[in-house]
């Protein structure tokens, strides 16, 4: 009898521990659950807007950031969305644009969720006009440093608007993620400031090039990307190629830009990864252009750092440039 009574004391004391802990387990996920869902999810456009927003929410707890985009897709121009892009803007707080045209998909992201909110990183900037489609103005603004730092403010002022709006939760939690978005974009635009003033120094050095050793400012190139980042440099962009994967350029196309090339005496043409050597190598051939490779900085292994280094190469890219000129 007391054998069967202390069997029966041992189940149940495994029968109270097991649900102990089982109840236990739950409520932590419940817990773990209502703590996801109380993040707010940011969705990003496309790869450089996900670097900027990853910078400027490092290590803040309660802010969460995806992109819409692979980061191996570059620009998107005539991106499509998808069903899945679709499914994660429908569970997404903020939609963090470049704008400028850059996300011709916009209105239908705006007619589909109208309670999301957008954040346009290029608001009110002045663009450059666009040389490969009448009309319309130069998106790729974050190739200029000094444009990108008024974008960096532009996220944090985009964030710390939201946050005071619509974000329910207490005014303390409210107040560290806003100054810590505040000490994160200071951060960001500090390291970036040191890019422009590397630039200031391009610009000077290619202006003295062109005037007192007589040696051209004029380049091509082979994507509007680049038209920012020249500007900034002090070099005149004369003609953009566009290049499309469907449909190549001509044989007289070509012609005339080798044309163009000797008639204004350009001794750069600049290219990116993405595009096929085959064309700049020809022009190259046919003329006493040299061609360098720009990095735009729309794909990369989701690092913070990865617009810098981008930019950094682009320096040194640009300083080889000039010294193969001296």
């Amino acid at each position: 009898m007391k054998k069967k009574l202390f069997i029966l004391a041992s189940v149940m004391i495994i029968i109270v521990v097991t649900l102990t802990a089982l109840t236990y387990y739950l409520n932590r996920k419940n817990k773990t659950s209502n703590t996801e869902d109380d993040d707010i999810r940011i969705v990003t456009s496309f790869y450089p807007v996900y670097v900027l927003t990853s910078n400027l929410t490092d290590q803040i707890k309660g802010l969460k950031v995806d992109s819409l985009t692979d980061f191996s897709a570059g620009c998107l121009h005539d991106y499509q969305l998808t069903t899945k892009d679709m499914k994660l803007l429908s569970g997404a707080d903020v939609f963090i644009i470049n704008g400028g045209g850059m996300e011709e998909y916009l209105e239908d992201v705006i007619k589909n969720y109208p309670d999301l909110t957008v954040i346009n990183l290029s608001q009110g900037i002045e663009m450059l006009e666009s040389m490969e489609h009448e009309g319309d103005v130069n998106p790729h603004v974050w190739l200029d440093p000094q444009l990108y730092m008024v974008q960096i403010e532009n996220g944090r002022q985009g964030l710390e608007d939201y946050i005071r709006t619509s974000f329910l939760t207490n005014e303390k939690d409210n107040k560290e993620i806003i100054d810590k978005l505040t000490t994160n974009a200071a951060s960001y635009k500090a390291k970036v400031q040191e890019i422009a003033d590397e630039m200031d120094q391009l610009l000077y050095k290619v202006k003295d090039m062109s005037e007192s050793k007589n040696i051209s400012n004029k380049v091509v190139v082979f994507h509007d990307s680049f038209a920012y980042l020249a500007n900034k440099a002090g070099l005149e962009v004369v003609y953009t190629l566009e290049i499309h994967d469907d449909t190549p350029l001509s044989a007289s196309e070509i012609a005339e830009v080798v044309d163009i090339i000797k008639e204004e005496n350009i001794h750069y043409l600049f290219t990116e990864d993405q595009h096929d050597d085959t064309i700049s190598d020809r022009i190259k051939e046919e003329t006493e252009a040299e061609v360098y490779i720009i990095d735009s900085a729309v794909t990369g292994n989701a690092s913070k750092d990865s617009y810098l280094e981008a930019m950094r190469k682009n320096i040194d890219t640009l300083k080889k440039a000039f010294e193969d000129l001296m």
